[in-house]
């Protein structure tokens, strides 16, 4: 693979992700789309798009993931970090929930505060 073809996949990828990240952003403007999920419009700018599904020209998939910081109760002092993955079916799907994975406990330090000392 020489140098030139290099820059040129990785500006096709480049592309496609801009693309999916405004078809993302359409859809979080479009409340009806988002009905029936955890979703809101506020959480576009915390998407970050994991994998494309594409056609020949054509984005039929996009794969996005979500940080959030829940807290299990609202007098708690436990601070997770949870990655929700979402997956939305193009043209006309909702986003369906594909999973999660509290980050917090994958770093062994089981939802304690930020700056918490042991």
């Amino acid at each position: 693979m020489s140098f030139l073809g290099s820059i040129r996949r990785w500006y096709r990828r480049w592309g496609l992700y801009r693309r999916a990240r405004t078809i993302l952003r359409e859809i979080f403007q479009q409340p009806d789309r988002l009905q029936g999920t955890s979703l809101k419009p506020s959480h576009f700018g915390r998407c970050d798009i994991v994998e494309v599904d594409q056609s020949e020209s054509e984005i039929r998939s996009i794969i996005f993931q979500i940080l959030r910081h829940p807290r299990p109760h609202p007098f708690s002092r436990q601070y997770h970090l949870v990655a929700e993955r979402w997956k939305i079916s193009l043209p006309e799907g909702k986003p369906e929930r594909c999973g999660s994975v509290n980050l917090s406990r994958l770093r062994g330090r089981d939802g304690e505060p930020p700056g918490s000392f042991p």
